[in-house]
């Protein structure tokens, strides 16, 4: 495989590409942001990208990967989502030809099909675990995915055999803008890690999540809890409990941090806290080391969509 490659990783409500040189990997350009799935709701995804993507495509030559949500029911067209164990080549088999625009293809997602009718998702976290492993030199690893819907995954010998999603960041947005807990919180432009570390040792003690929510309030009115290290203090107990819930169900000594921004430091100190080692791998590097394992496993790479 010789010449260039697009990547883009696109959500509901993100959109960002990348024009990768397919045989070292390196970032040529980037476009940093866009339209995400919900605002082109009703509109060609196609012509979208067609127009984006324009000056790097030459005449349709340079072939684009898709990976995402963009591949989800609700977005551009469905990719397959297998049930695991999977590996690098079965993704790359199930690459999937985006409708419309040639030579443009959707990644596709994976699903764990348990015992007791057991069942998870995830469309677009697949590729930065492919992506991170390759980073870190890994073919074994438990990997840490932090996000709106976290997710944890264990993979060995290069094949992915189980994940878990924990909805810690959409329930952080719920609790803090939605409840009681959250009604007196001040937003700081600083964080209160003092008041996260608490958060974090909270979430060990007995009495479970939906208690230990409440102790925000109440250690407000009466713990010395500032109004600005609610929010803080709540991301601890969230964290913290996404941490203790995949420990016991992955038992790991070193984690595989696939983060960036905010999320990278909070998680590296949450994993510290409760005795597990980290090796970090930046999320974007990921997502495009991933993609580029895919593409390069690809047998239509220069062909017709």
């Amino acid at each position: 495989m010789s010449g260039r490659i697009i990547v883009v990783d696109w959500g509901t409500t993100a959109f960002r590409a990348y024009l990768v040189d397919a045989d070292s990997g390196a970032c040529l350009e980037r476009i940093a942001a866009g339209r995400g799935m919900r605002e082109l709701a009703g509109g060609s995804f196609a012509d979208y990208c067609r127009e984006r993507l324009g000056d790097w495509r030459e005449d349709g030559a340079v072939p684009v990967y898709l990976a995402g949500m963009v591949g989800a029911r609700q977005g551009w067209h469905e990719a397959p989502q297998p049930a695991l164990p999977v590996t690098a080549g079965d993704l790359a088999d199930g690459l999937t030809a985006a409708p419309g625009l040639d030579n443009t293809w959707l990644v596709p997602g994976v699903r764990v099909h348990g015992d007791g009718g057991h069942v998870d998702v995830m469309r677009g976290e697949e590729v930065q675990i492919l992506g991170a492993l390759a980073l870190a030199a890994r073919g074994d690893a438990t990997l840490c995915l932090p996000g709106t819907h976290s997710k944890w995954a264990r993979v060995d010998d290069g094949t992915l055999r189980h994940f878990a999603t924990v909805m810690t960041g959409e329930l952080f947005e719920a609790v803090t803008r939605h409840t009681i807990v959250g009604a007196p919180a001040a937003d700081s432009d600083t964080p209160d890690d003092d008041a996260f570390r608490l958060g974090l040792t909270e979430s060990g003690r007995r009495g479970g999540l939906g208690h230990q929510l409440f102790t925000a309030r109440s250690r407000w009115l009466y713990g010395g809890l500032a109004a600005t290290g609610i929010r803080d203090y709540v991301s601890g107990l969230l964290i913290g409990h996404e941490i203790l819930g995949m420990r016991g169900l992955y038992a790991p000594d070193e984690v595989v941090l696939v983060a960036d921004g905010h999320l990278r430091p909070r998680y590296e100190a949450a994993l510290g806290h409760f005795g597990l080692s980290v090796r970090p791998v930046a999320a974007a590097d990921a997502s495009l080391a991933g993609v580029l394992a895919l593409a390069r496993r690809h047998p239509h790479v220069g062909g017709a969509g």
